[in-house]
């Protein structure tokens, strides 16, 4: 994602993070927000022009005395993201009045086009996909053996370019086989996702290993790390491990050279942080015990 100053990043985090907050991170709200953030008229004006809570535009905003002629522009084209309006007040929305200020003409006439084009693919952004490949290989070999637990191996790589995404899949998935067969690990399904970030939403064979946790035709997934999996929000991040654990199926991921199981690990970690605790919290106890001692 491009930004056109720090303050847009800066203003585009804030924002993101109140909208996790109220649980509002469809590509609606993320487009409307990121445009209003690109000039510094619309980030301070923004709770005059949109109201995250209620998910509503002040469509009157446009003729605010605060508006200038490239904040208009920036006004309308998140407007337009946000439910294709292309009215210049209520009472003109309650007319049927059209405006002509709309038009791409009209919009895109300012130094902020780029940035507009990079909000369209926030919007749409099913529309502006470079490279993208999903596929899942059976592996023919795969031991048949009862009571033996089934895995799949997961790869994704963000890199567009073809070449490099294959290149970074395959040194993946021969790493990770070579793992599983060292620790016995029964690998039976390959799945990998070429040129997808880490959002859930849009990955085919994450969703067919889903699928196949569901339908209880693989026990577990064997991956480098959790960001292979996702690198989505909060929210959807825990959803997706609730998911798999809810079925009874492991996260396998290479630690120190060696397969760990992610959800032990995230045990172990939450116990010794307890442990940490309960020892700092002792030994606060025994400086204010010395301490009462003292003074007596």
């Amino acid at each position: 994602m491009e930004f056109i100053d720090d303050e847009h990043e800066k203003f585009w985090d804030e924002k993101s993070f109140i909208l996790l907050k109220h649980k509002k991170t469809d590509v609606y709200y993320k487009s409307i927000v990121y445009t209003l953030g690109i000039c510094e008229t619309t980030r301070s004006n923004f709770d005059k022009i949109f109201n995250i809570e209620k998910g509503e535009i002040n469509i009157d905003s446009i003729n605010s005395a605060f508006q200038t002629g490239t904040s208009e522009k920036v006004t309308r084209m998140a407007f337009s993201l946000w439910n294709r309006c292309n009215y210049d007040s209520a009472k003109d929305r309650q007319k049927g009045k059209v405006s002509i200020y709309y038009n791409p003409s009209e919009i895109f006439c300012c130094s902020y086009a780029p940035y507009f084009v990079e909000a369209l693919k926030i919007r749409y952004p099913e529309y502006f996909r470079e490279y993208q490949n999903s596929k899942t290989i059976e592996i023919s070999n795969a031991e048949e053996k009862n009571n033996c637990k089934k895995y799949g191996i997961y790869s994704r790589s963000s890199v567009k370019n073809k070449c490099l995404a294959d290149i970074e899949v395959n040194e993946s998935v021969k790493d990770l086989l070579d793992l599983a067969r060292k620790n016995e690990y029964n690998v039976v399904e390959i799945y990998v996702d070429e040129g997808f970030s880490g959002r859930i939403n849009g990955r085919t064979s994450l969703h067919k290993l889903l699928n196949d946790i569901d339908n209880s035709k693989i026990d577990g997934v064997i991956t480098q790390n959790l960001e292979q999996l996702v690198r989505d929000d909060f929210t959807n991040t825990q959803m997706l491990l609730h998911k798999i654990k809810n079925k009874g199926a492991e996260i396998i991921v290479t630690q120190d050279e060696k397969l760990q199981n992610l959800f032990e690990l995230y045990e172990k970690s939450n116990k010794e942080i307890e442990q940490e605790i309960k020892k700092s919290t002792q030994s606060e106890k025994k400086k204010t015990k010395r301490k009462d001692d003292k003074s007596r």
